[in-house]
């Protein structure tokens, strides 16, 4: 089969099995922030409290990311893909049952390990089996991720507004199909593209590039920072200056993640058909201007400007995950883990010292300093190199 040529649907079945992982993964993430209101009111914590389950739950995938999948590196990882989605979803049952604020606070960082186990081994997994296209493959993989993530709010409302804290466990049932699916769907070429991986290990170790790489890490960094300080900041602006109610505010935030779900997956095909620099940079410079006018529109002119910015925003991830694969390809898991755990935590950082400046200046000052990140986003991809190095080929090793 030629590069160009398309796969047969059962060929892609291993890919879309990875995606729906990966959707089931970053639900679990984002459940986590959705059940905060119904702990809040069901057992009486504080905002502090809130913001402690919050910051343990980036703090864990942060760490665990790297950590996970620099093992996955050294030794054969692809029980992490299962172990993690179940463990996601005992977590997430967990935090709904369990009593008392160590016990949840445990639950949080369970769920956080399990959807961090995931990701590095799913990403490299994802370019295994890629059929030549890796950076189109890389944006449906992608594609199931930022699905899962505007899934999660939705999945708890409706699974806890009739059934109450134990409709937790109605959630665990997703990453646990998923962890099945994966098991079923890639069994019979486990052994082969591992084996065949373990063997191109030695021949791409010296194809490694550590300085582009941690160019790539600061750059993601601060694509990472726009995105999600728009999430949070957008909703706080239309309710805190323009007036809008809470479930209003949530209609702008369901906008966001559905087009930057769709940004995901055009990131990929435009880096395959047009090269990488352009889907790194051009998305970057789009954003100055929508948001710069964002602080000046009402809550109805605002949602189409949401609406590109969400495209826009999320365009860099699959194309990152490739350049990170490729500058580090025997280090795929670390690479990976760095580039999605590492700069979530650094994300996490920048929105912080943006809620300063809107404690003194208003939600509005704080979108109109959003831009500027993205002007330096852009920046810092021109700074990117396009290709990896002759060493790697654009299929991984062990591709099939």
């Amino acid at each position: 089969m030629s590069a160009s040529s398309e796969p047969p649907p059962t060929a892609r079945a291993p890919l879309f099995a990875l995606s729906l992982g990966h959707g089931c993964a970053d639900l679990s993430s984002s459940a986590l922030f959705a059940l905060l209101p119904f702990l809040l009111v069901e057992r009486h914590y504080s905002f502090a409290a809130a913001g402690v389950f919050a910051l343990t739950a980036e703090v864990a995938a942060a760490v665990f990311q790297p950590l996970l999948g620099a093992h996955g590196d050294r030794r054969a990882g692809f029980w992490l893909m299962p172990v993690g989605l179940v463990l996601a979803g005992l977590g997430i049952a967990a935090v709904g049952l369990v009593e008392g604020y160590a016990a949840t606070l445990a639950a949080v960082v369970v769920t956080s390990a399990g959807s961090a186990a995931y990701h590095p081994e799913g990403a490299r997994w994802a370019r295994r089996i890629s059929s030549g296209r890796v950076n189109a493959d890389m944006g449906v993989f992608s594609l199931g991720g930022s699905l899962g993530y505007a899934l999660g709010p939705l999945v708890v409302t409706a699974a806890l507004v009739p059934l109450g804290m134990s409709g937790t466990l109605v959630i665990q049932i997703a990453p646990f199909a998923a962890a099945v699916a994966i098991l079923l769907v890639l069994r019979d070429r486990r052994r082969e593209l591992t084996a065949a991986a373990q063997a191109a290990r030695a021949v791409v170790a010296r194809a490694s590039r550590w300085g582009p790489f941690v160019r790539l890490l600061v750059f993601t960094s601060v694509a990472s920072s726009v995105q999600t300080a728009l999430l949070t900041y957008v909703p706080l602006f239309l309710v805190d200056e323009r007036g809008t109610s809470p479930g209003a505010s949530n209609v702008a935030s369901s906008v966001l993640l559905a087009a930057a779900a769709g940004g995901t997956l055009l990131g990929g095909l435009v880096a395959q058909r047009h090269g990488r620099r352009l889907a790194l940079i051009v998305p970057q410079l789009v954003l100055v201007p929508l948001i710069a006018a964002m602080p000046a529109l009402g809550f109805v002119a605002i949602l189409p400007v949401v609406a590109l910015a969400g495209l826009a925003m999320n365009a860099y991830i699959s194309v990152t995950l490739v350049l990170a694969q490729e500058y580090l390809p025997a280090h795929m898991g670390l690479a990976t883990g760095l580039t999605v755990g590492l700069t979530s935590g650094a994300a996490g950082l920048v929105v912080t010292a943006l809620g300063l400046l809107g404690d003194r200046a208003g939600a509005g000052a704080v979108i109109l300093a959003i831009a500027p990140l993205a002007l330096l986003g852009a920046g810092l991809g021109a700074l990117l190199p396009e290709h990896s190095s002759p060493a790697m080929e654009t299929r991984a090793p062990g591709a099939a």
